[in-house]
């Protein structure tokens, strides 16, 4: 039996997605056929050289794990609106103009900035014990010290409120506890170490429902405050907000997944009553910044192909794998490049996001004050999964892209010795705004590197980092830049994706 190797497979499971796709799905690529055998392989070649260039750069004399160690340790934590949050812009900024880069922020308002206060919680009855608390970000406080009935419910979707009509007022509600992942299991990347477990077969129930329309819903029946499990083990927390930038309608906080399952066996035998104190404030209108550093292009300067990362995190941990280790491996693929003192065809742009966590505010801003030049953004790749190795690039259904795309990932296949293309949709990051504005935008795909565990929690701190894994990340970024910008035509455009 013939062996295929990993660039003949990738080119099979493309084509058998484009022919296998519905024909409404593609428009027309006014630049297919254009091209010779001998042009596709001088190009190939080019890139291959190229990609190995900028590899090595990157091994010899990458600057990417000082950065990050200081961007995490002097800097830390940076959530959208907050001091530490604009200074780490500032200090992109400087970065950036430091290697010979030109760099600008660009800037808008949230109506509140979040600070975090001390929170605490005690089970007072049945039993007497301590047990840790941390408010969602953005929301309200209690007022001073609270004392309340617990009510353990199997709530997941707005439906099942109705069963506790009447009974939630002046309570502390906990909603049903979250269904993990069996620890066995190995998920295939990153991203897919975050997705819940889906329903086994034949097991009822509706998906859960989105946190913001579940606690909406909820604060409508009065609660004195929504605790949240936080669906991680080892007494790991997780952190989001119900509402980015506005007051919670009522005080609400995650419990560690070992704590939340304790309070529902403690219901088993009669009332629980908790005393918890939430003591975070909220500040008056705050700036929130993204950075954006160019390398012009020499033949299509108006053209542009956008490497992204988001600078932002929750508070939680130190904002090391999600997402400084993206944010710092744009930045070095920018120096990478510059340090060559090489002249792509079409302009690079580099951007750290702010608020990709509150909802992909940077990433909005940006297009908004680009509005006019959107439709020379020729391609968008972010990297948002944590520290591990880059195996692949989402194609996120752009699927009349994917002929060009092969074109330009197959020297990146050889030199990083990357998985085939893959064919799926992950979404979730900066690149879905550049999607729905027509952009040819993809992420990437990453090894699992404990990103699970660190992902909004406490734990995600500059230790966890792979400096060896995170640098591949930032040679292929730069590599996958320059050969897009050096492609004879731009990727082609698609409007229902």
């Amino acid at each position: 039996m013939a062996i295929l190797t990993r660039a003949f497979a990738a080119r099979l499971t493309l084509l058998a997605a484009i022919y296998f796709a519905p024909s409404d799905t593609f428009a027309a690529d006014p630049s297919a056929g254009h091209r010779t055998e001998a042009e596709k392989n001088e190009y190939h070649t080019a890139m291959l050289i190229a990609d190995q260039k900028l590899a090595a750069e990157v091994k010899s004399h990458s600057e990417l794990v000082p950065n990050l160690e200081y961007l995490t340790t002097e800097i830390g934590a940076r959530l959208t609106g907050s001091p530490q949050m604009q200074q780490a812009s500032n200090w992109t900024l400087q970065r950036f103009r430091n290697y010979g880069i030109d760099a600008h922020l660009e800037t808008t308002q949230v109506s509140h900035a979040w600070i975090r206060g001390i929170d605490r919680a005690e089970i007072t009855a049945p039993i007497s014990r301590q047990i840790e608390i941390r408010s969602l970000a953005w929301s309200s406080p209690t007022d001073g010290a609270l004392t309340a009935k617990v009510i353990t419910t199997d709530i997941t979707t707005v439906g099942d409120i109705a069963k506790y009509k009447g009974e939630l007022g002046g309570k502390i509600v906990m909603t049903a506890p979250a269904r993990l992942r069996p620890s066995n299991e190995v998920p295939a990347n990153s991203f897919d170490a975050l997705a819940p477990p889906p329903l086994a077969a034949g097991q009822a129930g509706e998906a859960v429902a989105p946190l913001s329309e579940l606690t909406k819903a909820l604060a409508d029946e009065r609660p004195a405050s929504i605790l949240l499990d936080s669906g991680k083990v080892d007494s790991l927390f997780n952190m989001q907000s119900y509402n980015p930038f506005e007051p919670s309608a009522v005080p609400m906080a995650f419990l560690t997944h070992e704590d939340y399952l304790l309070l529902h066996r403690l219901a088993k035998n009669g009332p629980i009553q908790l005393k918890l104190s939430l003591n975070g404030r909220l500040s008056a209108v705050a700036d929130a910044s993204i950075t954006v550093a160019e390398i012009k292009g020499s033949q299509f300067p108006d053209e542009r192909v956008i490497l992204g990362a988001h600078l932002d995190s929750w508070d939680l941990g130190q904002g090391a794998l999600d997402n400084g280790t993206g944010a710092m491996a744009v930045l070095e693929a920018a120096r990478a490049i510059k340090a060559l003192n090489w002249k792509p065809k079409r302009t690079i742009t580099f951007i750290l996001f702010t608020g990709e966590e509150q909802g992909k505010v940077g990433a909005k801003l940006f297009l908004r004050n680009h509005a006019d030049a959107v439709s020379k953004i020729d391609g968008v790749l972010i990297h948002d999964a944590g520290t591990g190795k880059v195996t692949s690039i989402a194609l996120e259904n752009l699927f009349s892209t994917a002929a060009a795309m092969l074109e330009v990932y197959q020297p990146l296949q050889e030199t990083f010795g990357l998985e085939p293309l893959s064919t799926r949709y992950m979404g979730s990051s900066d690149h879905v705004p550049f999607l729905d504005a027509g952009v040819p935008a993809y992420l990437c795909i990453q090894e699992l590197a404990h990103y699970g565990e660190a992902h909004h929690s406490q734990t995600d701190t500059f230790d966890k980092v792979i400096p060896d894994d995170i640098n591949q990340g930032a040679a292929f970024l730069a590599a996958w830049a320059w050969n897009l910008s050096e492609m004879p035509d731009p990727l082609p455009r698609q409007s229902n994706w």
